[in-house]
């Protein structure tokens, strides 16, 4: 028993400092890129908590006009069943897009889609699947052929207690080697 205690101390005192120092040796300079981390990991999931377009998952269409200003356009819809949304051009080309189901009252972001050439996490809309994965490390589905002939490589981020993630973050394309023409964000909270 004291000597698991021991080797439980002594690989404390080496991982904590190198944990602390960014995962490097004492002297070596800080890589700009560092390597991917795999999504279950705290910095991922610590840097989608704090992504600007996540904390608005849950905020009523008037919330997110306070932060993001006027939509460029709002209206209704049936391409994901009943939903009223509210979209945002961008100069590059890229939209986001939030919407509510038509069946909650007070129109709540539950769903954001975003187009190409928008970034989440440091992967942008548009880049290929294998790109994707080295910056956010392996999927917990896909990349497979799903709904309307994509392929879907999604991310599963915080669970409920039936089991079900609490957050879906789903990544389609026309192939498995094309770029990525969609990201759809699912909140389930």
């Amino acid at each position: 028993m004291a000597f698991s205690r021991r080797l439980c101390l002594a690989l404390l005192f080496i991982i904590v400092p190198f944990v602390l120092m960014g995962g490097q040796r004492a002297g070596e300079p800080a890589d700009p890129h560092p390597p991917a981390q795999d999504h279950t990991g705290r910095a991922v999931k610590a840097a989608f908590r704090q992504d600007p377009l996540v904390t608005l998952l849950g905020a009523t269409f008037d919330q997110i006009g306070q932060v993001l200003g006027e939509p460029d356009e709002q209206g209704y819809d049936e391409w994901h069943g009943p939903t009223y949304y509210i979209l945002y051009q961008h100069a590059n080309g890229g939209a986001v897009r939030f919407s509510s189901p038509a069946s909650i009252k007070n129109k709540t972001a539950v769903s954001i889609m975003i187009k190409p050439q928008q970034e989440f996490l440091g992967v942008r809309v548009g880049m290929h699947f294998d790109e994707i994965r080295a910056i956010l490390g392996a999927p917990d589905f896909g990349p497979e052929l799903g709904m309307d002939n994509l392929y879907y490589m999604d991310y599963f981020f915080g669970e409920m207690e039936n089991g079900i993630p609490e957050t879906l973050v789903s990544f389609s394309a026309a192939c498995n080697e094309c770029p990525t023409d969609l990201l759809f964000i699912k909140w389930e909270g």
